[in-house]
């Protein structure tokens, strides 16, 4: 199998070292099974007897670089014994190799959306992320033009995706169906084959959003060392998440021209919805921008308020969530999270929702600063303010 799965990961564009790697790693496993008298063939007994016999902790941040190959190398040999694949969690710049046939339709595809159904171009990046990777595994499966893909062809893709959380699993289906839907009625497919994706309901308030305590917050800001550029830049941008809840797409394309100095507020379009907003900037926001434009912005004619901090100095890639810079500085912190929290700069986004219905603050008021389209969505957040449900709860007689 291990041969099997090597020629898999090949066809999919891994370079030589990483197949080196994987190839030794199996190797030690197959020893290390013989060694220990277990039965052939791989199981999840044997994986996990391996990686405890490697000493490999359970929680993602006490591993270190040697156990988080450990980790991903047993874990795509298990994926390839499941599913007879393994789905690429990040894409490489370059195309994949697709046949010009299904890139052809793949593009008129996504044009079509961006011109009948006005697609923002984040939400076409992420479906063309989805069906790269479905067109990528149907081409694996003998698909070389669009009508040839079968109900057995989304059966298996979707069977590939189920190790990922199921919001993700349901923008998967979400994509092929709107994928399938189009093709049929413009005449790529033959017949309308979104029937054959499931339906996967994901409930708006299924989870509890992540939120910071208010000493985790100031000490992340602490932790910016505003000596540096980089340091300048790091700070204001983490002062706009904390402080007025702006999204990390919202941040990144941020532009000298949304500022308005005299007015002391920032309006700018959201990404995610196109609404115009409006915000104010409070001292310690515009102090900490003008510190980065003054001393740590290299001169430049781009807008973009925000720049890398290395040559080139250009803005943040578009797919950039800035989430690198949040991790560095909790992680300098010595901030503890709850293992499935929510760590991104989102998570200062709900924070900040939060301290603010703490503070009696109305949800339309917190929908506005938001930029939230419905108060359903801003509704989310009151699950969070435990204090004030524990003051609706009911006496339960013994």
């Amino acid at each position: 199998m291990t041969r099997r799965a090597l020629s898999h990961l090949q066809s999919l564009g891994y370079n030589e070292v990483s197949l080196a790697s994987f190839e030794l790693t199996w190797r030690r496993l197959r020893v290390f099974a013989r060694a220990q008298g277990l039965p052939d063939g791989l199981s999840e007994e044997l994986l996990d007897q391996f990686l405890a016999h490697h000493q490999v902790p359970a929680t993602a941040t006490e591993r270190t670089r040697p156990h988080r190959h450990l980790r991903r190398a047993t874990g795509v040999l298990a994926e390839f014994a499941v599913h007879g694949t393994v789905a690429r969690r990040i894409l490489k710049r370059t195309p994949p190799p697709l046949p010009a046939a299904l890139h052809e339709v793949l593009a008129q595809y996504l044009t079509y959306c961006a011109t009948h159904l006005g697609a923002r171009p984040s939400t076409l990046r992420g479906r063309r992320q989805v069906l790269l990777v479905f067109l990528l595994h149907a081409h694996q499966h003998g698909v070389d033009r669009v009508v040839a893909i079968s109900a057995s062809h989304l059966s298996s893709f979707i069977r590939a995706r189920c190790h990922l959380a199921t919001k993700s699993v349901a923008a998967t289906t979400s994509a092929l169906r709107s994928f399938l839907r189009i093709g049929a009625m413009q005449g790529w497919l033959p017949a309308d084959l979104s029937a054959d994706v499931p339906t996967v309901h994901v409930r708006p308030d299924a989870t509890i959003p992540s939120v910071w305590s208010i000493e985790h917050v100031d000490a992340l800001l602490t932790a910016v060392d505003t000596a540096s550029p980089m340091g300048k830049r790091d700070r204001a941008i983490l002062l706009l998440a904390c402080r007025l809840g702006m999204r990390a797409g919202d941040i990144r394309t941020l532009t000298l021209d949304s500022i308005r100095w005299a007015a002391g507020r920032i309006t700018f379009a959201q990404q995610k919805t196109g609404a115009i907003v409006e915000l104010p900037m409070n001292d310690e926001i515009a102090e900490a921008i003008i510190d980065y434009l003054r001393h740590g912005r290299p001169p430049t004619p781009r807008r973009e308020v925000f720049l890398r901090g290395n040559a080139p100095f250009e803005p943040f890639g578009t797919n950039n969530n800035l989430h690198h810079i949040i991790t560095r500085y909790r992680r300098l912190a010595g901030i503890e999270l709850p293992a499935k929290s929510r760590r991104g700069l989102h998570s200062l986004r709900h924070t900040l929702a939060t301290r603010l219905l703490g503070r009696g603050v109305s949800l339309e008021t917190i929908g506005t600063v938001l930029g939230h389209h419905s108060l359903d969505v801003t509704r989310r957040y009151t699950k969070v303010d435990l204090d004030a449900l524990r003051t609706a709860a009911l006496e339960v007689e013994p």
